[in-house]
C-alpha cells in the first residue's frame, strides 16, 4: 500500500534568493500530515484517534492505566514474583475492602505472617515450615 502525505514548510523564499547552509534554519520545522490512516499490517494503527488505535490494536483498559494504579479485573498473573506490601501490626491499613493481602512482620504472636482481610479484620495466614529441597 502506498502512503501519500503532504509537507508544509513554515517559510517560503522569494524568487531569486539563494538557499545557503547559513539561512536554512529559516525554513522552520516541517509539518507532515498523512491523508489516510495507515493499516495495522503496514505498521500503523488504522485509526485517527488514540482511542480507536487502542481498539484496533486489541489493547484493553490496562493500556491507559497509570503504572502506579493498575487494576486487574480478570485473567491470570503468572511467571512473576509478587511482593506484598509490608507492615508492622501497629501500622496495618484498613481491612476494607475484603480480599487484600499484606505481609506483617510481627503479626503472628510476634512472628512474620501473611494476612488476608475479611473486610473488617486482618486474618493470619499460616506460613508453615520453611521450604526445602
Amino acid at each position: 500500500m502506498a502512503i501519500s502525505g503532504s509537507v508544509t514548510r513554515g517559510f517560503t523564499y522569494a524568487t531569486g534568493v539563494e538557499v545557503t547552509a547559513a539561512n536554512l534554519n529559516e525554513l522552520g520545522t516541517p509539518t507532515v500530515s498523512v491523508a489516510t490512516p495507515i493499516a495495522v499490517g503496514n505498521g500503523g494503527t488504522n485509526a485517527t484517534t488514540a482511542s480507536a488505535a487502542r481498539t484496533n490494536l486489541g489493547l484493553g483498559t490496562i493500556a491507559t492505566q497509570a503504572s502506579n494504579a493498575v487494576a486487574l479485573t480478570g485473567g491470570t498473573i503468572s511467571g512473576t514474583i509478587m511482593t506484598l506490601p509490608s507492615y508492622a501490626v501497629s501500622g496495618v491499613p484498613s481491612a476494607s475492602p475484603a480480599g487484600q493481602l499484606i505481609y506483617v512482620t510481627d503479626g503472628n504472636s510476634g512472628a512474620a505472617t501473611v494476612a488476608c482481610s475479611d473486610g473488617s479484620n486482618w486474618k493470619v495466614v499460616a506460613l508453615g515450615a520453611t521450604i526445602s529441597t
